[in-house]
């Protein structure tokens, strides 16, 4: 997915040249520009259209957002803005009902998320900034902030992780995701328990909130394979599991989200390439036992350390050393030595 301002002349050029992206309008830009275009027609209701135009933004489904925009437009008496209609014809380019199913990383999701960005990227744009310029400054950057702040964040990310539920799934999360996947996943975990899931036939679940007697999200689940497929398309747009896969998850009684729903773009080590230090590759199946040998020791790790002050400055401290050792070279000679103790 490529995210750009209103422009159509990109638009085209994207459609041309980038025929297999996904083109969207930021939804950051369009809502700056939100109070320049309404507030004088709007007047004292503005606030109030800004609210119900944002929970129209992050409706389920296409059919819920044309009929509640129709209505939006109809009770604000905006049918002669030449801004809504603009909205209104581009919508498949920037409402999220729309956009559900294309990945985006959850950047289309919030106004909110655009002040870091956008602070970040000032940085080292301007208008005299050529795009490869930038884009090899963006990479410096970034790989300077890993190698010197790693150690750092994850001291902070060790002592922040609070657990919210008993569900095993979460402290296996806490393990595994970055702290803003975490985060998001985690919140998707608390409201999964306000669900019901309601086994349909064979591999088709419904799953709806607890206090709906309609409705609700599909769920396709097809456990030899373990994939699981909502009709939300959470997963499918931002790489986090959905409240809805969570609660079905739990009544299948599952302690761990499969490794399919846990992106690398989300994990906190990255997984290994499959070797053995002579680099000889292992079997897939071995390097995925061993993984989530280590995350369980991990998670346990989390669980135990958290339980006071002493044992989490311990915890840290150990882990901070262990890490540095594991990331020193390793020489051919101590590798070949290695290699045979595996033997």
């Amino acid at each position: 997915m490529i995210l750009t301002d209103q422009n159509m002349c990109l638009k085209e050029a994207i459609e041309q040249e980038l025929p297999s992206t996904k083109h969207a309008f930021c939804i950051w830009l369009i809502a700056a520009r939100f109070p320049s275009w309404f507030s004088a027609d709007l007047g004292e209701r503005y606030n109030d259209w800004n609210n119900e135009f944002n929970r129209l933004y992050n409706m389920d489904n296409t059919m819920a957002f044309d009929l509640g925009w129709n209505d939006m437009v109809n009770y604000y008496g905006l049918y002669g803005n030449r801004h809504i209609a603009s909205l209104s014809a581009s919508r498949n380019l920037w409402a999220l009902p729309y956009l559900r199913g294309h990945f985006s990383a959850g950047l289309n999701a919030s106004p909110a998320v655009s002040t870091p960005i956008n602070v970040f990227i000032q940085r080292f744009l301007s208008a005299q900034t050529r795009l490869a310029n930038f884009i090899e400054q963006v990479s410096v950057v970034i790989k300077y902030k890993d190698q010197v702040g790693e150690q750092e964040t994850m001291q902070q990310n060790l002592q922040d992780i609070s657990l919210k539920t008993t569900s095993p799934i979460e402290g296996h999360a806490a393990a595994v995701l970055t702290p803003h996947a975490f985060c998001k996943l985690q919140d998707e975990l608390v409201m999964a328990a306000h669900y019901t899931s309601f086994h349909l036939e064979e591999s088709i679940f419904l799953v709806r909130h607890h206090t709906e007697a309609a409705g609700g999200c599909s769920i396709t689940w097809n456990q030899r394979k373990e994939h699981i497929s909502c009709s939300c398309q959470l997963f499918e747009s931002s790489g986090i599991l959905c409240r809805h896969a969570l609660c079905m998850l739990s009544t299948m009684n599952y302690f761990q989200i499969p490794d399919l729903y846990l992106p690398v773009r989300w994990r906190r080590i990255q997984p290994p390439h499959h070797k053995c230090l002579n680099g000889a590759p292992l079997p897939k199946d071995v390097a995925s036992e061993r993984v989530g040998a280590l995350q369980s020791m991990v998670t346990a790790l989390v669980s135990e350390a958290a339980k006071s002050n002493e044992r989490m400055d311990l915890a840290t401290h150990e882990v901070s050393v262990l890490l540095s050792r594991i990331k020193q070279p390793v020489s051919m000679h101590g590798s070949d030595e290695n290699a045979r103790r595996l033997h």
